[in-house]
């Protein structure tokens, strides 16, 4: 019933939308994280979207930590050899029209 008005269905990350989402979420993660390294996707386990007065994304991804501190001036971070990996469900809601983007949900297990 994938197809289903309101249902969330199976995404494409190289949808640009999808895209957006998961940088936004991503930014918002490392900023509210106390780590003091910046964590990147190191895999997009699933991705879907669900229409709801905009779109919601939900992403499940394992986030690895780069060698790039928090506030540092690189921008090429890629994740470590030895990343502590842990996997997040991340939904994001997003309403273009109204320039508007938040992270609803951001639950992460080791």
């Amino acid at each position: 019933i994938a197809g289903l008005t309101g249902a969330p269905v199976d995404a494409d990350m190289n949808d640009k939308g999808v895209q957006n989402a998961l940088q936004f979420a991503v930014n918002t993660f490392n900023r509210q994280s106390n780590d003091a390294f910046l964590r990147q996707v190191s895999e997009v386990i699933k991705v879907q979207k669900q229409v709801v007065s905009g779109l919601k994304y939900i992403f499940t991804v394992k986030m690895g930590r780069t060698s790039c501190r928090k506030g540092g001036v690189e921008t090429l971070c890629a994740v470590h050899e030895d990343p502590s990996v842990t996997q997040c469900k991340i939904t994001v809601w997003s309403q273009p029209w109204k320039n508007f983007i938040k992270v609803l949900e951001n639950t992460c297990l080791p």
